[in-house]
């Protein structure tokens, strides 16, 4: 019977264990990212089901705690203060998110209140028509906060501070600094979302998280998927191991077919 033999060619052994260990890595950073993805959706879930706080509750709360509450506002939009995100898309539509500067009376602090999205013009010669409601409001939103920072094309600009903004993200300290410098105010540290329920708004569809953790789950089981046929490739590249088995069949055949030459016969003649 053959023996099994190793032949490591150093140029197929080099990349091997270059790559198996990136591709695990990776797998694990996928599963990690699927586990964080589950905790956020979990929490989300959690503090929904929360009474909502006035705002000026929510301000003595530690800043962590802020995350996915909801909130209780009362009080006016700032007349024609609108803030468009640029390149939302819905469906593959081309569109905006519409983003208020809403004064809060009972706690006397403005908010950037997102009130949802709407289709823009895909030339991008001119900005919606979007009304800013006149009378007193009583809505209820919820603390929005980004997973990471955002990736900018550039940095926006605001000199001079021209309403209707256009901007590619409204959780960018430049924005809130050009907003606290036009107003003489403070601006609250979080982006709050109009609930889907409420009126002042658009379409509300905003989803908990980016990507779901069964999309990162099967993103790890394509890694490790590639990292087990790399490490099969190897073995068969550097091994003899196919050589092995064939002898190995090949014995398992021969003793198992039955011998012709001392087959009883079946009848006496």
């Amino acid at each position: 019977m053959s023996r099994l033999r190793l032949d490591l060619e150093w140029r197929t052994t080099a990349l091997t264990l270059l790559l198996t260990p990136a591709l695990v890595a990776l797998g694990f950073w996928q599963l990690e990212r699927a586990a964080e993805k589950t905790a956020l959706a979990a929490r989300h879930a959690q503090r929904a089901a929360m009474p909502p706080l006035s705002l000026a509750a929510l301000l003595k709360l530690d800043a962590d705690a802020h995350a996915h509450r909801r909130v209780r506002l009362s009080g006016q939009f700032l007349p024609g203060a609108l803030v468009f995100v640029d390149n939302q898309t819905r469906q593959g539509r081309y569109g905006h998110d519409v983003v208020g500067l809403f004064r809060d009376e009972h706690s006397g602090q403005l908010v950037l209140l997102n009130r949802g999205w709407v289709p823009g013009d895909p030339a991008r010669r001119a900005l919606p028509r979007v009304a800013v409601p006149e009378e007193p409001q009583s809505l209820l939103a919820r603390v929005y906060v980004p997973p990471g920072e955002s990736y900018l094309l550039a940095a926006d600009r605001f000199e001079p501070l021209i309403w209707p903004l256009l901007v590619q993200t409204v959780n960018a300290r430049p924005l809130r600094e050009a907003i606290e410098a036009a107003t003489g105010e403070k601006l609250f540290a979080r982006e709050l979302r109009l609930d889907p329920d409420q009126a002042a708004g658009f379409r509300r569809d905003w989803p908990v998280v980016n990507v779901s953790p069964q999309k990162h789950q099967g993103y790890a089981l394509q890694w490790f998927s590639m990292a087990g046929a790399l490490l099969v490739l190897f073995v068969l590249r550097s091994s003899n191991v196919l050589s092995v088995l064939r002898a190995a069949r090949r014995g398992a055949t021969r003793t198992s077919a039955p011998d012709q030459r001392h087959k009883p016969d079946s009848q006496e003649t």
